[in-house]
């Protein structure tokens, strides 16, 4: 899945019923091949080539491009109001969740940069997936919609046996899957995603299977430690049934050079920060290209 995925319910694809036409779309079980091969495999694949790829396999990848493209497409006509999935219940901000789902004001609109990379992301997805097979990995529920107590979602896939959710990401970003560090760091929420994907699928781990977009790098990342997704669930659910939002989670950073306070990687990708903020108003700079959110209102700024 490509990063802050959109809506996770837009209706059966076509993958799900090529899926259902084709018995023996999936490859057969290998021996030799698991997942701590996976990257070797596909870098193999890609640097000798092969001269008679399944044709299965490609058009399954195809189909998988189509359906992707056609829900950021969808995406952006649909009408239906916010609700919880399993790719939101992990957001680390609740108060967002809350505008969210139950806020009288919209969030900021997605601009048409981010639903490019959305798109790409979905097709990275489809192309990792498809060299995977072609690498000899056994690939299989493919976009299978899991449930838990209500929320539902859609894993990536299953290979040798292991749930694996594709992320496509920067080469700042990839450093975390490499290292580890994911799980100390987490802005997306992406352990309580896998986390329910894995607890509804009765798996024990969840791996990462993360593609730098500007380097090209592969990289795995298995995570062992699952959240409590229903424990979770419930908490959401509770913070939504308050008539206020809950409290700012994050506070502002001091910017030395700038002598002022700025928003962090969270609320500064947050559509609903101008709303949130508003008590101190936000004032954008752009650094190196990039818009970096200061308060207006510098009471209480100060170096520590």
């Amino acid at each position: 899945m490509s990063e802050n995925k959109n809506s996770e319910d837009n209706g059966e694809g076509q993958l799900d019923l090529f899926n259902k036409e084709v018995t023996n779309q999936q490859n057969p079980p290998a021996t030799s091949k698991n997942i701590s091969t996976l990257v070797d495999d596909i870098y193999k694949l890609v640097t000798t080539g092969t001269k008679s790829p399944n044709q299965e396999y490609l058009i399954g990848m195809a189909i998988s491009i189509m359906d992707g493209v056609k829900k950021q497409l969808w995406a952006t006509t649909n009408n239906k109001p916010p609700s919880l999935r399993m790719s939101n219940i992990g957001k680390p901000c609740t108060r967002a969740l809350w505008y969210e789902i139950k806020g009288d004001v919209k969030g900021e609109p997605l601009s048409p940069e981010t639903k490019l990379k959305f798109m790409v992301g979905d097709i990275v997805e489809a192309v990792i997936l498809y060299l995977a097979k072609e690498a000899g990995h056994t690939v299989t529920l493919q976009q299978k919609e899991i449930e838990i107590d209500g929320i539902r979602g859609h894993i990536d896939a299953v290979i040798d046996g292991e749930l694996v959710d594709v992320k496509s990401t920067t080469s700042m970003g990839i450093k975390k899957f490499a290292d580890g560090s994911l799980a100390e760091d987490d802005p997306f929420g992406y352990i309580s995603q896998i986390s329910g994907y894995a607890n509804a699928l009765g798996k024990k781990t969840g791996t990462f299977l993360a593609f730098d977009k500007s380097a090209g790098d592969l990289v795995t990342y298995t995570h062992y430690e699952l959240e409590d997704t229903s424990k979770k669930i419930a908490n959401v659910k509770e913070v939504l049934a308050k008539d206020a939002p809950p409290p700012r989670p994050f506070d502002p950073y001091y910017d030395k050079t700038a002598g002022r306070k700025k928003l962090g990687i969270n609320c500064s990708y947050c559509s609903f920060k101008e709303h949130c903020w508003a008590d101190r108003g936000l004032d954008i700079q752009f650094k190196s290209g990039k818009p970096v959110f200061y308060l207006k209102d510098t009471k209480n700024d100060f170096s520590f």
